[in-house]
């Protein structure tokens, strides 16, 4: 009887438990779940100051004048409106009124002209320094409005002026480039800094003072996952909301019923820089072999997944695009030839020797991108053909610096002014070596510069338009890089989220975020 009444106790314990565990369970599903977004960045950043370093939180975080819309033109943004002199030499701006930085202190004329002056001060070393070199003067009118004075006309000067604006006094008596600032970072924007876990995440929160559409998702987690497959591991668990995809990753993911795959157009290509300082790519015909014996159309297919298109200029996602541009299609034959008129001559290995000395060269690259990884393999066996011994070497990127390797797996590109993204790769005063520009490969050629000094500061379109097709036609006959492919950015996103707008993104899927204070949850 004893042992009866001890069965009925334990199976009874046994049913408490389980309700007990149930009723928690659903209590915990009940409970909504915190409105935040998580994005799986693929690096962690140096700093967070937008003159020094270009960083995926620079839209949420920062407000400049202008700002891109969805067609990628410039509009107002923290400018009410703008007046140009007949002569296109004067802009005068007014500021809207009420604006406030994070820590409450009101955004004047004061600080768009600091931030400015800041770009152009040498000791800042600002990657920007370019944008702003044809700025003559910039004069305070009153505490909302300023005049800013070219040297010439400068088209190109609305798109320049989408850059974020800093709080004067935040830096004073502080060092730009050592300012606490960096990475504490104080901006206008919609959403404010909340801490930064180095090595593991930055959280963004919802700033309620915010002049546009005030937030819907109340924190943003940039959380640092160096490994793209554990992105995607961690995108398909739900663990992150949104990351950046290759194209075997989005294929294996199109089946989950939680995620939405966004293949969106881009302006961004890759292609092999060549380091002119190596005396192997000073024979143009060297630098042409290579181009010819680079089989575009099946990096497509078969690494992109057709995920892009074949890349054969730097703007030929542009208006300005010169659909005649000499376009390098894949033949051997032709690489052979120029190499043999170049002096490079195959022996019995099958390698081309010249002087005694073998055709060798290494391709660097990030080993975190799977697919400059698998461009950098693809084309270096491919190179074999034409008697090349090409070596990879996939690194992380505190293992190099660019401009001191052979030749390097470049991701460059802009949907905005032409401008943008060419003059600061190929003109010879942007060299690593001597500026902040981004001409890692030490590129110079005089008729380019020229080029692109006159297509920034004429102001008629269609003279701008036969100044970069001819400079399209230059850069095809004198190649800077072996370009390869135009990349769609791929981006796996909880289907949950509603509020993103597409539009064309410049390099390494950059834009994607503009608009994120519309986005917002329909469930959580």
């Amino acid at each position: 009887m004893l042992n009866k009444k001890l069965l009925f106790l334990l199976i009874f314990s046994m049913l408490a438990l389980i309700v007990s565990g149930c009723t928690k369970k659903e209590e915990a599903d009940a409970k909504p779940k915190e409105n935040r977004l998580v994005y799986a960045s693929e690096s962690e950043f140096e700093g967070l100051n937008p003159i020094l370093e270009e960083t995926n939180l620079d839209a949420l975080l920062f407000r400049g004048l202008m700002r891109f819309d969805e067609n990628n033109e410039a509009i107002t943004d923290i400018a009410e409106s703008y007046t140009v002199s007949p002569d296109k030499l004067t802009y005068t701006f007014t500021l809207k009124e009420g604006i406030k930085f994070h820590d409450g202190k009101a955004l004047t004329a004061e600080d768009v002209i600091f931030t400015i002056e800041s770009i152009l001060d040498d000791t800042n070393a600002s990657f920007l320094k370019a944008d702003f070199t044809e700025v003559d003067s910039l004069t305070k009118v009153d505490e909302h409005s300023f005049e800013l004075t070219l040297k010439h006309p400068f088209i190109p000067i609305l798109d320049k002026l989408t850059m974020p604006i800093l709080p004067k006094h935040a830096f004073k008596d502080e060092d730009m480039r050592t300012a606490e600032f960096n990475s504490h970072p104080i901006g206008a924007g919609p959403y404010m800094f909340d801490k930064w876990d180095r090595g593991n995440s930055l959280t963004l929160k919802a700033y309620s003072d915010f002049h546009g559409t005030t937030p819907s998702i109340e924190k943003v987690i940039f959380k640092f996952i160096p490994d793209s497959n554990v992105r995607a591991l961690q995108l398909k668990s739900g663990e992150v909301d949104i990351a950046l995809l290759d194209p075997v990753q989005a294929m294996s993911l199109k089946s989950e019923k939680n995620i939405g795959i966004h293949a969106i157009d881009t302006a961004d290509y890759r292609g092999i820089l060549y380091n002119m300082d190596k005396d192997l790519w000073k024979d143009v015909n060297v630098r042409r072999a290579f181009n010819y014996a680079t089989d575009r159309k099946q990096i497509v297919k078969g690494i992109l997944k057709g995920y892009g298109t074949e890349a054969y200029s730097p703007l030929q996602k542009h208006v300005f695009n010169n659909a005649e541009v000499g376009k390098y299609e894949y033949d051997v034959e032709k690489a052979q030839t120029l190499l043999d008129a170049a002096g490079w001559k195959e022996e019995k290995d099958g390698f081309r020797y010249k002087n005694d000395e073998k055709l060798a060269f290494t391709i660097t690259v990030p080993a975190t991108d799977s697919v400059r990884v698998n461009m950098a393999n693809y084309t270096a066996e491919g190179f074999k053909a034409i008697g090349a011994d090409v070596k990879v070497a996939a690194l992380d990127w505190s293992a190099f610096t660019i401009d001191e390797t052979d030749a390097f797996i470049i991701a460059w590109g802009s949907p905005y002014d032409a401008d943008h993204h060419t003059h600061i790769l190929f003109h010879s005063d942007q060299s690593s070596k001597t500026s902040s520009g981004y001409n890692y490969g030490n590129y110079s050629n005089v008729k380019v510069d020229a080029l692109l000094d006159e297509g920034r500061l004429l102001t008629d379109k269609d003279e701008r338009k036969t100044a970069y097709m001819e400079f399209q036609k230059e850069l095809a006959q004198d190649p800077p890089y072996d370009f390869i492919a135009y990349v769609d950015a791929i981006y796996g996103i909880n289907k949950n989220l509603s509020g993103v707008k597409e539009r064309t993104l410049g390099h390494h899927g950059s834009g994607f975020l503009w608009n994120v204070e519309e986005w917002k949850w329909n469930e959580r």
